[in-house]
């Protein structure tokens, strides 16, 4: 049943990269990374584990891109800038009641975002690649939602069909 279980998971967590690194390169995309990656962060075996991962993924890297953004806006990079950013954004969420799990995804989406912005040549440029990761990151959360669901119905309804043979 072990190997059964991992077998799947493998194959769930395969698939969905291969939809998303592939699916988002023909639609132009040139390097889908942050889809590929928040597929293997919200992939489980379970589906409501699955939804709940996802939730917590799209909420920390809002978090993290409006912290980011507004840091970039306002200062411009400078490495400091970045660090006491990233700090601030700890400092908030851990300040929050019921703040969803993961909560590191945050202040790690806004020292990428703000790296990203050090090699920006300007303000629409940092724009762009916020916005470009949140949807490949929105993407990232609908594969693996939609492999979810299909394998969770696929896998029951087989489960099924044996049980009343």
């Amino acid at each position: 049943m072990l190997i059964k279980k991992s077998v799947l998971y493998a194959s769930k967590t395969f698939v969905g990269a291969f939809l998303c690194w592939y699916g988002l390169t023909a639609l132009g995309l040139k390097d889908p990374i942050w889809a590929v990656i928040t597929v293997i962060i919200v992939t489980d075996p379970d589906l409501k584990t699955t939804k709940m991962l996802a939730k917590t993924r799209a909420i920390n890297t809002a978090v993290g891109c409006v912290f980011g953004l507004m840091s970039l806006l306002i200062f411009g990079y400078v490495p400091w800038i970045c660090l006491t950013t990233a700090a601030l954004t700890v400092f908030v969420i851990t300040l929050i009641e019921h703040y969803p799990s993961n909560w590191r995804l945050a202040p790690v989406t806004v020292v990428i975002l703000m790296d990203a912005g050090r090699t920006a040549a300007n303000r629409q440029d940092v724009m762009i690649y916020a916005m470009t990761r949140m949807l490949e990151i929105g993407a990232g959360c609908i594969v693996a939602l939609s492999l979810a669901g299909a394998y969770t119905y696929l896998f029951s309804r087989k489960s099924g069909e044996r049980t009343a043979s």
